[in-house]
């Protein structure tokens, strides 16, 4: 996540079901507008981690010492959460999380090929929040991300860092694989249309900021090697980011990273109407066709949507937004108890303002109780048990289209708030896009949860929170007909956790697992030992796995050095 064995569950959990991330925004005033970069690789160093339920933590029981072994290659054994047990249920409802099914591997290296225990933090989209680690082999991975396009930000002892994008597709799996041994290095030049060059710019290259010198030019000395994310900064002009590719070891020419800046455009909006509400409206401002600019997919040029949205608009406060690029866009204005408000806008000219009236929504209102007092400040949450297909039905697109900008979680897909001090909440239904959802609050501090799915035509909801009983089950893997060691190594959530040699007579022992429905899949050297099969994991859980010939009496002498390894003699 070599290491110490102890992973947070969360980690493993499907993404509906894992870490309820509280996201508290630092202060921002409610009249303005977000409309700079703040996605930054520099601006959370010391910063702290989220707060997430107290879950069980799965536990690998190593042995001590390491036993004989001549076996060249490690069983791979994967375990991946399918359902899990304290989640609500019903015969037609998709899983909770179901929509997360994009997937992650690859590796971090650093100067000298060696892994770089490094975390892959998800800086923007719809997985923002969440953090991966890797390994002592600089192995990561996941299988529960939701698709789209997402910001990640590499971080680790010894090496430079990098700021990446990602596209994530549902069902298949997308590969970070980053090496810091041979960077290449990066001239280049902002200019504007007349191809002036622009003093003072702000040029983040994989995630390393430098400025502009008098003729536009910039130098980056060290950038790792691969499809670098490019975002450039000015007064004046509309936010710019596009992806370059950067060849290791080599000097990119000024002409593979010139930018080419647009005079900036402004937006005023207003947003009128009480309906809805406490709080102010949510506005998300995405390109109206953005597959049709043609040119800008060629040089995979886009515009920063993610740095700009979401912008916080308080009822009759006019706020301003600008650094925004010439083109047709589309305005989203949610608030709860209030109908989404979609308004088609051409920025073409220099100020635009447009007012957006609000108007009435079905909604889900309740209250949050325990011991039969109401809860302040609980965190509650109504998501559709597929995100993916309730937004996707919200714009009415196909799949690609999650894939034009880095797009959060909207509120037909997931909505969150914490309770007043008499424990009530408000949300927009959105039965229109998933006629039943998934409620659930957590307490302050995550101890005490609550939750079930909300029917159609429910409009009033009570939930009662009680201490979590997530259910601490442990599974043994038992490989008889074994003499000697097995090198083994645990995979939960597409993450590694652990690598070990089981002595002969040592079973694979992993407890304090959520109950629940489980996947389970053995490979050695590629190949199947055991094929995937759906296994319910509740108390303490054997499996027998028969392990081919080669596992039990290992290579021979030649093989090892073939491999490049040098073998292992018995005292």
């Amino acid at each position: 996540m070599k290491r110490p064995l102890l992973i947070a569950l969360a980690l493993a959990l499907p993404a509906g079901i894992g870490a309820f991330l509280l996201l508290v925004d630092g202060g921002r005033e409610p009249s303005r507008a977000r409309a700079v970069p703040v996605a930054r690789a520099e601006a959370h160093p010391d910063e702290p981690p989220p707060v997430v339920l107290v879950s069980p933590t799965p536990v690998v029981r190593k042995q001590v010492g390491d036993a004989y072994t001549n076996v060249l290659w490690a069983v791979k054994a994967e375990l991946e959460l399918l359902e899990a047990r304290f989640l609500p249920k019903q015969e037609g409802v998709p899983t909770v999380g179901s929509g997360a099914t994009a997937r992650i591997s690859g590796c971090i290296t650093g100067m000298a090929d060696q892994g770089v225990l490094a975390t892959v933090r998800f800086l923007a989209g719809a997985n923002a929040g969440r953090v991966l680690q890797c390994d002592a082999d600089g192995r990561l991975g996941a299988v529960d991300l939701y698709p789209g396009l997402s910001v990640v930000e590499v971080r680790g002892p010894g090496i430079l860092g990098s700021r990446r994008q990602l596209r994530l597709r549902r069902g298949q799996e997308t590969l970070l694989n980053v090496g810091y041994s041979r960077p290449g290095t990066v001239f280049g030049k902002v200019q504007d249309a007349s191809g002036k060059g622009i003093d003072n710019a702000e040029v983040v290259i994989d995630g390393t900021r430098v400025l502009t010198d008098a003729e536009g030019g910039f130098f980056v000395q060290a950038v790792a090697a691969g499809q670098v994310l490019c975002e450039v900064e000015k007064d004046g002009y509309a936010l710019y980011e596009e992806l370059v590719w950067v060849a290791g070891g080599t000097t990119q020419p000024k002409e593979r990273m010139t930018f080419t800046l647009k005079p900036a455009c402004e937006l005023r909006l207003s947003v009128r109407g009480n309906a809805g509400g406490p709080g102010p409206a949510q506005v998300y401002l995405l390109s109206d066709h953005p597959e049709f600019n043609a040119n800008s997919a060629f040089r995979n040029e886009s515009f920063p949507w993610h740095l700009v949205n979401p912008i916080e608009v308080w009822p009759d406060r006019p706020v301003t937004i600008g650094k925004l690029r010439p083109e047709v866009i589309k305005v989203h204005v949610f608030r709860p108890g209030a109908r989404a408000a979609v308004k088609p806008v051409n920025l073409a000219a220099n100020l635009r303002d447009v007012v957006v009236e609000l108007q009435p929504a079905p909604t889900l209102t309740g209250k949050v109780l325990q011991d039969g007092q109401p809860v302040l400040g609980a965190q509650v949450k109504l998501e559709a048990p597929d995100r993916v297909r309730a937004t996707l039905g919200y714009f009415a697109e196909p799949s690609f289209y999650l894939e034009t900008a880095v797009m959060p979680n909207l509120p037909p897909g997931l909505q969150e708030t914490t309770t007043d001090k008499e424990g009530r909440f408000t949300f927009s239904a959105w039965a229109d896009v998933s006629p039943v959802r998934y409620l659930e609050a957590r307490g302050p501090g995550g101890g005490a949860w609550g939750g079930r799915f909300v029917q159609p035509d429910e409009e009033e909801v009570t939930l009662e929170l009680e201490q979590v009983q997530l259910g601490e089950s442990s599974l043994v893997l038992d490989f008889p007909g074994r003499h000697q060691g097995l090198p083994l190594e645990l995979w939960i959530g597409g993450a590694p956790v652990s690598t070990q040699i089981l002595a002969d007579d040592q079973p694979l022992e992993v407890s304090k697992l959520l109950a629940g429905r489980w996947a389970l899949t053995l490979t050695w050297h590629a190949q199947p030992v055991k094929p995937r099969e759906e296994i319910l994991i509740e108390d303490v859980k054997h499996v027998e796995v028969a392990l081919p010939p080669e596992c039990i009496e290992g290579q021979t002498e030649e093989q090892w050095k073939r491999a490049g390894k040098e073998y292992p003699h018995s005292n």
